[in-house]
């Protein structure tokens, strides 16, 4: 719906041969950032999320 506003969404993709991790804004979304390893992706993911967002939860959006 317009104007109604979604929560922020950052994922991760994995490494693959040669190729680092990407940051991503949505997971089909283009690439923000690239990272060596795992660690780092992660914080950079994290550190792009707004403060206080709360806690993480598993599944689907109720």
């Amino acid at each position: 719906m317009p104007g109604t506003p979604s929560p922020p969404v950052v994922a991760i993709s994995p490494a693959h041969g040669d190729r680092p991790y990407r940051v991503r804004e949505y997971p089909q979304g283009d690439c923000l950032v690239e990272a060596a390893t795992a660690q780092e992706a992660v914080a950079l993911a994290v550190a792009r999320l707004p403060a206080g967002l709360g806690a993480a939860v598993a599944g689907a959006a109720e």
